[in-house]
């Protein structure tokens, strides 16, 4: 069985922009200190079917939204844009969505984009 989430989180660390940076899935560590810089990968809904052909699907399609989270909005910006360029690199678009934010509560950046991409045909086991 594949796990897209995994194959998103292993592209991610090996980009040159985000090493060091924590990349976790679903939610930010709590235990993490607030001006250290994060990418978390969030799920905006299972993965669906698509692409079908003699009533088979062919391909499965995901939906997820990467918050990047930093105390400097120079810093989130340049994670975005690398969390863009690996994200285009597997296949995935930017979708409508998201969010760009200053939290005064936590002392963070936020920015938070909606991406949308496909498995390879013929590989719909997640």
């Amino acid at each position: 069985m594949s796990d897209m989430m995994r194959a998103i989180s292993e592209t991610l660390r090996a980009t040159d922009e985000l090493k060091g940076v924590v990349i976790k899935p679903y939610v930010r560590p709590e235990s993490l200190a607030k001006d250290k810089a994060s990418v978390v990968i969030v799920p905006l809904s299972s993965p669906l079917q698509s692409d079908f052909a003699s009533d088979r699907p062919q391909r499965m399609r995901f939906s997820y939204q990467i918050n990047v989270e930093a105390s400097s909005k120079n810093e989130v910006i340049t994670l975005a844009i690398a969390v863009k360029e690996a994200l285009l690199s597997m296949g995935f678009l930017q979708e409508q969505g998201g969010l760009d934010e200053y939290f005064p509560e936590t002392g963070r950046y936020v920015d938070a984009r909606h991406y949308r991409g496909y498995s390879p045909v013929y590989q719909t086991d997640y």
